[in-house]
């Protein structure tokens, strides 16, 4: 048998052969070792048994003593060729035999390459188990920490750097996925040895915590099934030591936003909405110290980047610079919604801040290109459905728990896509915060239309008393000022310049 023809097959069949031809080898071996065993023993003269026979002592004596004979019968006949001149008169039963055994290794090798063409599956999945094999590898173990990405295969690697692909990144197999019930996002420590020389990263050898909890963890829930209530609680954003914070406290006065809720951030281009998600970000931190703040930021300029990851002091940060690939936007992206769900499952309260939908929605509409219907300006279904399902994730649960998301999204552009994409957010969200063009173009911050921003649940988590007085500042704020382009700006100049006058909301709504 060939070396190519072993070197195409697994391990596992690799030992089967071996046993086969009388020899057993050692457990740690190496594929190449296993292979030179066997040439050598076919060399010597054995024989693979049949399946169901065994590989004993007397078989493969008796394998070997017609191959003896042949072997003999060869040399006798090349010695005849020698003194007759090399004519073949007393050769010939030496030749047909020799042709016959070569035909022979031929059609077996024929054989062998059929039976492997039919099994690349099994091949695959012997691939699969040899790598799972812990007993090729005796060093010490290595300390690995990461977040988990599946496959579509059922396997999965630890992220150890990041969202994003990595060399170091550990392979988890099925099993131990399997073993654990592990789901995409969560946090897993454990040990890992290096990769072998087969194979490009190395492996996760054992499991140690899963979320900071024990491995072996039973019931845990499932965010799909948790049951969805409305906010019960504000999230404050004013800072009542920084009371220049104008941008928190306009927020808390026109459109407050509830524990839980989806916030949409609806602007033109240049309307400063990732200031104001900056902003919302710092109120967060310094007023909610049981929220973990998540900032996703996609396709940005890398000075932003290091700015805004500078501002998250207790929270986390993933992006991605405008010069990365769609699958790589993509792929941040859900990794950390998908880590955020892990946490709101384990009872924590999560605030995800993406900017923004409409660069999401552009890289799914690039991955998802003529793979399924589209909508008209060459826009993906799946460009719509998928950022739509990302924001539906933000809610607050009754086992405890909630995920706040506020996100931002464009409302103005040259292609159809930020026209389709808005149409179909509208009314999915529980607070609009609505942005000015001119506004913003006259240097105003934060450039929000006082008009068109709307809490719609406001009442479920704020007193009667309360409501009603900002009803009647929005009323008074918006009253004078007139219609017509200018009104909006009229309206925000009108509010700022009392909020500056005032120390905090309390004192302006008294």
């Amino acid at each position: 048998m060939r070396r190519s023809t072993l070197q195409r097959k697994d391990r596992g069949e690799l030992n089967q052969i071996a046993a086969a031809l009388g020899a057993k080898p050692p457990s740690r071996a190496r594929k190449d070792e296993i292979i030179q065993l066997i040439i050598d023993l076919t060399a010597d003269g054995a024989r693979i048994s049949p399946p169901g026979e065994t590989a004993t002592p007397e078989n493969a004596g008796a394998a070997a003593e017609p191959e003896s004979r042949t072997a003999r019968s060869t040399g006798a006949a090349g010695s005849d060729r020698d003194q007759d001149g090399g004519n073949g008169q007393n050769g010939g039963n030496g030749d047909a035999a020799a042709a016959e055994a070569r035909e022979d290794n031929r059609a077996a090798e024929r054989s062998d390459d059929d039976i492997e063409v039919g099994n690349r599956r099994r091949r695959r999945r012997g691939r699969d188990r040899d790598r799972d094999r812990e007993d090729s590898w005796d060093g010490d173990p290595v300390a690995v920490s990461g977040r988990l990405d599946l496959r579509d295969e059922g396997y999965g690697f630890l992220r150890v750097e990041g969202c994003l692909p990595n060399r170091n990144d550990a392979y988890v197999p099925v099993k131990t996925i399997r073993q654990y019930g592990l789901r995409r996002g969560d946090q897993l420590t454990g040990t890992s040895r290096p990769a072998n020389r087969a194979e490009k990263n190395p492996a996760l050898l054992t499991l140690e915590s899963i979320n900071g909890g024990p491995a072996e963890q039973t019931d845990r829930p499932i965010f799909e099934r948790l049951t969805p209530i409305h906010a019960v609680r504000r999230l404050a954003l004013e800072q009542p030591e920084d009371p220049d914070a104008v941008a928190a406290r306009l927020i808390d006065l026109i459109a407050p936003i509830g524990v839980g809720q989806r916030v949409l951030v609806k602007g033109p281009r240049k309307s400063g909405a990732t200031e104001l998600l900056v902003s919302v970000i710092s109120s967060i931190e310094m007023n909610e110290p049981d929220i973990h703040v998540v900032g996703l930021f996609l396709d940005q300029r890398p000075e932003e980047i290091t700015e805004v990851r500078r501002c998250i002091r207790n929270g986390e940060m993933a992006a991605t610079s405008f010069d990365q690939t769609p699958e790589e936007h993509v792929q941040t992206a859900e990794m950390t919604v998908e880590r955020a769900k892990r946490l709101v499952e384990s009872g924590r309260s999560v605030a995800v801040v993406l900017d923004s939908l409409t660069a999401l929605a552009q890289a799914y509409n690039a991955t998802l290109s003529n793979a399924g219907r589209a909508y008209s300006g060459n826009v993906e279904s799946g460009a719509v459905h998928m950022p739509k399902k990302l924001f539906g994730a933000g809610r607050n649960v009754s086992e405890g728990g909630s995920l706040t998301m506020i996100a931002s999204i464009v409302s103005d552009g040259a292609s159809a896509l930020p026209g389709i994409l808005c149409d179909e957010f509208v009314g999915v969200a529980n607070t609009e915060i609505h942005l000015d063009r001119w506004a913003a173009r006259l240097g105003l911050f934060p450039a929000v239309d006082l008009d068109a921003s709307v809490s719609r649940d406001e009442e479920r988590f704020l007193d009667a008393d309360e409501v009603q007085s900002l009803q009647q500042l929005r009323r008074s704020l918006t009253e004078g000022a007139g219609d017509g382009p200018g009104a909006t700006v009229k309206a925000l100049e009108a509010a700022l310049s009392r909020l500056r006058d005032t120390s905090s909301n309390a004192d302006l709504l008294r």
